[in-house]
């Protein structure tokens, strides 16, 4: 495998689902409430860049600590694995999240100076920033402590996204804080379905997520939760906060929705090697969640300014 092919691997890809629809909502709602606004592309994509880099330092840094903490093992059916097979060194990885860090916040910082008000901005990128280091990183280790699935809510749900439409419509609006609610559901049960899985693996290791501290029985119903209650805060968003009725387009994806509940219902009969992708499956639920309520805004926004 090349050296690019290698890092692609090392930072994760399949999960960047979860890093692009925070900031392409954020921005496609900064252009429907302010009609007005002429929307920056340049804006628009260094946004969806900036968020995507940090998550990839987020992936890697992450990858580092628990490596060099012994949280991953030679697991067949782990995640990157790329530390445990030796395939890339521990200072390799590391120097690629600093990397990712550094890329990440050249465009915050820019963002924060060529935006009005862009004081606003240090405070998201700052928490964001927190998150994403802190996730594993002493002093508070936030994976290890239970306290991972708050983190990626927070980060990849209302944060991202008000960022995002902060940077076009340089105001605040809670539009990007409610109406991503659902789908940060999806983001945390990406982490959740991964923390499910190695349950027995983090028991060993001496650490604890909140899926090893409810135990399997409960931490299954918790993704059942996280799932269902993406479709349930979505209709509740529809009825009281002014959510787009179009926007229930997203309901066409329950199926996914489903098939992913049956398997983590069956895992005492599914096959390990078949469960082990259930953080990916559950990845691919969110995008295809994120991708239609995306497309049903962007078709009413159009809509919209065609009658205009």
């Amino acid at each position: 495998m090349n050296f690019l092919a290698l890092r692609w691997r090392a930072v994760r890809p399949f999960s960047f689902t979860v890093s692009v629809l925070p900031p392409v909502l954020g921005s496609l709602l900064a252009a429907m409430e302010n009609p007005d606004m002429g929307f920056g592309w340049l804006r628009f994509f260094l946004t969806v860049l900036g968020c995507v880099v940090a998550h990839a330092g987020s992936n890697l840094i992450a990858d580092y600590f628990d490596y060099k903490n012994q949280v991953d093992r030679e697991d067949p059916f782990g995640p990157s694995r790329i530390l445990v097979e030796g395939t890339l060194t521990p200072a390799q990885v590391f120097r690629g999240s600093v990397a990712c860090f550094l890329a990440a916040a050249a465009i915050g910082a820019y963002f924060v100076m060529m935006t009005p008000n862009g004081t606003f901005l240090v405070w998201l990128i700052l928490v964001g920033g927190l998150l994403g280091v802190f996730y594993t990183a002493k002093p508070f280790q936030l994976k290890y402590n239970a306290l991972g699935d708050v983190a990626v809510f927070v980060a990849f749900g209302s944060a991202m996204t008000l960022g995002a439409y902060y940077v076009q419509a340089h105001r605040f609006s809670w539009a990007p804080v409610l109406y991503v609610l659902p789908a940060a559901f999806l983001v945390d049960a990406v982490l959740h379905s991964n923390n499910l899985r190695d349950i027995e693996a983090d028991r060993k290791a001496g650490i604890k997520t909140l899926a090893m501290v409810m135990g399997e029985r409960r931490a299954a119903g918790m993704y059942y939760v996280l799932v269902l209650g993406a479709y349930a805060s979505h209709a509740v968003l529809v009825a009281l906060a002014g959510m787009p009725p179009a926007t229930l387009v997203t309901w066409f994806s329950l199926p996914l929705a489903l098939r992913r509940i049956q398997l983590v219902r069956n895992r005492a009969t599914v096959p390990p090697e078949q469960f082990a992708m259930i953080d990916a499956r559950t990845a691919e639920l969110h995008s295809a969640f994120g991708v239609l309520l995306v497309v049903s805004l962007l078709v009413q926004h159009c809509v919209l300014k065609a009658r205009l």
